[in-house]
């Protein structure tokens, strides 16, 4: 009778365990499924880079031009000389390296009336319009 105890004892931890078991696979199973598809969302900045020119305002109300690649690469100009920045997209916009000895920069891209606002920290550090 000892055995039959036994073994319905063991049975009811085998259930709660598997219970366990299939409740975590589930568990990760939706988070899975939730970072593909969040994966999916493509960056603002793929809608910036199409190798056409963008007027660039700085911060400091400088002008000149944008143009970004889908490779990575870009042409910036109007300052003293022409930069060759490379770039790559974050979630919510990109980080752009305008040249080899100048710090890379993240901005958060947001739609305006005519392109984009570039925020770094909540505030604007570049307009972009067509």
């Amino acid at each position: 009778m000892e055995k039959l105890e036994g073994s319905h004892r063991g049975s009811v931890r085998e259930r709660r365990f598997l219970l366990l078991v299939s409740f975590l696979a589930l568990i990760m199973a939706t988070c899975a499924l939730t970072n593909v598809s969040r994966a999916e969302e493509p960056s603002p900045a793929h809608k910036i880079t199409d190798g056409r020119p963008w007027k660039m305002t700085t911060d400091d109300g400088q002008v000149g031009t944008l143009v970004l690649f889908q490779n990575g690469t870009g042409k910036m100009t109007g300052g003293i000389i022409q930069l060759s920045p490379n770039w790559r997209p974050t979630p919510d916009g990109l980080c752009i390296k305008p040249g080899a000895l100048l710090p890379e920069r993240c901005v958060k891209l947001v739609r305006s009336e005519n392109g984009y606002v570039g925020l770094k920290d909540g505030k604007q550090a570049f307009k972009l319009e067509r």
